[in-house]
């Protein structure tokens, strides 16, 4: 535009240049914007960063960047090590890994979660075993639900979790020596079982009853239960479970809980199939 001289009131010769902002950016978020750019930049380096290099590289300000670094880790995507560095985290590895058959099976189970959810008032998670851990690819939260702990990418024990012993208790004692590779268990509470001994007769308890138990296992006052869902050939391919306090799951709700994972299991396999 023309600008006019202060002094003499004409038009000087100077032009400033107004741009028009370009259509890409201007439908751009800065906030994702910049977790995007975080991500990249945790991507490419190998041993991680500080809060205060990620706020000079990134030109944010630190109380900026620590909310974002927050964000972003509680959700799983960056994690911080002992050091103070911050890498990417096992949520970021978990959605670029993510097999289209898991994708396609979350899809699938996600109505059945919702609705016995809905009817039972607890929260409904779906998992899948991957490697040594069980890790959660589906998930209906109940309005009850205060507790949080269960989110889609969280990775899970398999020794001291319904989910976990669901999807592993169908396997034969070498392919448990195998999994379980020697290692020690690790007790979060007086009842978690601590030994691989005790796990595989407690398993044969879980294929007995047809239904998995976590009674405040890993943490205190969180119980769950949780079943196997198998394909056309009967192989486990993934476990529903439910969760809640132990006021919501009381010991003698148990078993009716276990009935209804069984049934919504039966149904959601059939669907698999087909039938």
């Amino acid at each position: 535009m023309i600008a006019t001289h202060p002094r003499i009131g004409r038009q000087s010769a100077i032009v400033t240049k107004v741009e028009a902002p370009k259509r890409d950016q201007q439908f751009r978020l800065p906030a994702v914007d910049r977790a995007m750019s975080l991500l990249e930049l945790l991507a490419i380096s190998r041993e991680g960063l500080t809060l205060s290099e990620v706020s000079r590289k990134l030109s944010i300000p630190k109380s900026t960047t620590h909310y974002l670094i927050h964000t972003l880790a509680t959700r799983g995507y960056v994690q911080r090590g002992n050091n103070g560095r911050h890498s990417l985290g096992l949520r970021f590895a978990d959605v670029a890994s993510a097999s289209t058959a898991e994708l396609d099976l979350g899809a699938l189970a996600t109505p059945f979660l919702k609705q016995i959810s809905a009817r039972v008032n607890l929260t409904a998670t779906l998992s899948v075993l991957r490697g040594a851990e069980a890790v959660i690819i589906g998930k209906a939260t109940s309005f009850l639900d205060a507790g949080g702990g269960a989110w889609v990418g969280r990775h899970l024990d398999l020794h001291c979790t319904a989910q976990g012993k669901a999807l592993i208790a169908q396997l034969a004692e070498a392919d448990l020596n195998k999994l379980f590779g020697g290692r020690a268990l690790a007790q979060f509470t007086p009842k978690t079982i601590a030994t691989l001994t005790g796990l595989k007769t407690h398993l044969a308890e879980v294929r007995s009853s047809g239904f998995a138990v976590n009674n405040e296992e890993q943490v205190y006052g969180v119980r769950a239960v949780a079943v196997p869902i198998v394909n056309v050939s009967g192989l486990v391919i993934a476990a529903i479970s439910l969760r809640g306090s132990s006021k919501q799951i009381s010991l003698f709700r148990l078993p009716e809980l276990g009935q209804e994972l069984i049934r919504v299991s039966r149904d959601l396999s059939l669907q698999m199939s087909g039938c």
